[in-house]
């Protein structure tokens, strides 16, 4: 009995033995599922499904193509077998030969793109040569008639007609020209992305490959789900919006959007999409806080040819630390397993890890890497607004709608370009800054044309000489302006209304400013020393007129900034300008 029990020991550890001695490195293949875009960057994600048995193994992800930060390398892993992650590396190895069937194929799609750019450059200069025709042709119908088509005088309506065709075949060329400019472009993008890789792959000397080896200790049979995360270049994303506003429902919908792009050398199939604001390539600590000494003006002798110059802003405040791994996520090295389900929302999901924010897309997109722009959705929100009008009539002509609105209280909005479109049509662009949950924040949806603007100089005087016109020591300069709004829309609207009055910094130079003929609802508006706001409700139809005067006494021989284009805005009033 103790002999048969001792056989079957010896047997079950030499079956165990065995198995280990049977663990070998596995090279397996792999696909990417999930991809983190940062501003400048991305962490792709790619999995791979094993079946392993107890031992020690190596597990090799092959034919990785794009140059990795090998300090971003992660591991994880779940399934039915009991694993412990030891460590995870990137291995180079140089090839004798270059792979030339993939060679080939990327010479020949190089080839295309350039025969199809080519065809497009025929295009270009025929309707190049077409608008040169046209042009001459309205030069002729404008001026005098063609020698040898003046057999009768034409009519005027024969005449405008003609002018009203070449306008219109113009139009037709200008924009014909601007489709194949643009697909060129496009082509052009495309040649460069394969010229990259086909130098990475048939470039002289040996060539390189990537793999990535992952270290296991199998305690359990089963399978299991592997991952591994690298962070790449050549990938970027910035936050794009459209405003749809109607006008009559007096509400706007917000629409966020991530516009990304990507040149990394690995197109991206299918996978799930995470827009993160953190900017890991950027150093996580903050730069050394030195002592800030002055002292007399020297000048600075100017850089010799071929030595590079000092940036006038020295250290960049965008050195300071940005979150890159925030909260643990997918991508940390895994020591256990386990699933969870995932929330479904209709757009992105915001969630803030560390300083950063990332939105999780809900939806799986495919991004080639080919630098296209591709639009994915983000978050959408209903905003109810009192639409009115900002006008700087000093600055601007235009009246420009737009309403203080409220951010949904579980959205981040970040600073980007917003597409306007005014009851279904598209108007123009504004733009948004970051704004927080819960922020209200001044929606600006454009300009109305129906709402007109004018800012008049109806007198200036200059009075610098005393009795018997003996110059007097300083210079006096009074002016006078009209301030006209006119609402020609069939609804009433509100307007505010801002002016900048002169503000003197020199004890020298007095200002003294009359009463306008409307008081103002504020003065030194924000703070804004010589800033005036008015609020106007304008009936249909309706006009508004202001006047206001000012004058400006400073000795005779000085040359006072700003005073001699008093009805232009200066450079230095472009600052009041930005409100």
């Amino acid at each position: 009995m103790k002999k048969a029990t001792i056989i079957c020991l010896v047997l079950a550890l030499s079956l165990i033995f065995c198995t280990y001695a049977a663990a070998e490195d596995l090279e397996v293949g792999s696909q990417i599922n999930a991809v983190t875009v940062y501003p400048g960057s991305a962490l792709t994600v790619r999995t791979s499904t094993v079946k392993l048995n107890p031992g020690a193994h190596k597990v090799i992800f092959s034919n990785i193509i794009p140059e990795i930060d090998e300090n971003s390398l992660r591991a994880s892993g779940s399934g039915t077998a009991e694993v412990k992650i030891l460590g995870v590396q990137l291995k180079k190895e140089f090839l004798e030969e270059a792979p030339a069937e993939r060679t080939k194929q990327l010479e020949g799609q190089i080839q295309d793109l350039r025969d199809e750019a080519r065809k497009l450059q025929d295009i270009k200069k025929i309707f190049s040569e077409e608008k040169k025709f046209l042009d001459s042709i309205r030069l002729f119908s404008g001026e005098q008639l063609p020698k040898d088509l003046a057999t009768k005088m034409p009519t005027v309506k024969d005449l405008e007609d003609t002018l009203k065709f070449l306008d219109a075949k113009l139009k037709d060329n200008y924009f014909q020209i601007i489709d194949v400019e643009l697909k060129i472009r496009d082509i052009e993008k495309k040649i460069n992305v394969l010229l990259n890789e086909l130098a990475q792959v048939s470039g002289s000397g040996r060539k390189l490959k990537r793999s990535v080896v992952v270290e296991l200790e199998v305690l359990k049979a089963g399978n299991l789900d592997l991952n591994i995360a690298y962070l790449v270049s050549g990938a970027s994303w910035q936050p794009i919006y459209d405003a749809r506003a109607n006008f009559n429902k007096a509400e706007v919908e917000l629409i966020s959007q991530g516009l990304v792009k990507q040149a990394t050398g690995e197109d991206w199939a299918n996978v799930e999409i995470s827009l993160s604001t953190a900017k890991p390539s950027i150093g996580g600590r903050m730069p050394y806080v030195s002592p800030w000494f002055i002292r007399p003006y020297q000048p600075v002798p100017s850089p010799r040819p071929g030595r590079w110059a000092m940036t006038k802003g020295g250290v960049s405040d965008s050195m300071q630390a940005e979150a890159f791994y925030g909260q643990e996520s997918a991508t940390t090295v895994a020591r256990e397993v386990e699933f969870k389900d995932e929330a479904r929302v209709e757009y992105a999901q915001s969630e803030a890890k560390g300083l950063a924010v990332v939105y999780k897309l809900t939806h799986k997109a495919t991004i080639k890497s080919d630098g296209s722009e591709y639009k994915l959705p983000i978050s959408s929100q209903t905003l109810n607004v009192d639409f009115e009008y900002s006008i700087y009539p000093r600055a601007s002509t235009y009246a420009y709608l737009g309403s203080r609105v409220m951010n949904s209280k579980d959205l981040q909005l970040l600073g980007g370009r917003v597409n306007v479109f005014l009851d279904g049509d598209f108007v123009g662009s504004s733009s948004i800054d970051t704004i927080g949950p819960g922020e209200d924040f001044d929606l600006y949806l454009g300009v109305d044309e129906s709402v007109k603007v004018k800012r008049e100089q109806i007198e200036k005087k200059v009075d610098d000489v005393l009795i018997a016109g003996i110059p007097a020591p300083t210079r006096k300069t009074t002016f006078k302006y009209k301030l006209t709004v006119e609402n020609y829309k069939n609804k009433k609207i509100k307007v505010i209304l801002f002016e900048a009055m002169p503000v003197s910094q020199d004890e020298r130079i007095k200002v003294n400013v009359a009463n306008a003929s409307l008081a103002p609802k504020e003065k030194d508006w924000k703070d804004r020393k010589g800033v005036w706001r008015w609020e106007l409700d304008l009936e249909p139809q309706a006009k508004q007129e202001i006047f206001y005067s000012y004058s400006v006494e400073h000795p005779r021989d000085m040359q006072v900034d700003g005073l001699s284009s008093a009805g232009m805005l200066t450079h230095y009033d472009s600052q009041v300008a930005a409100f």
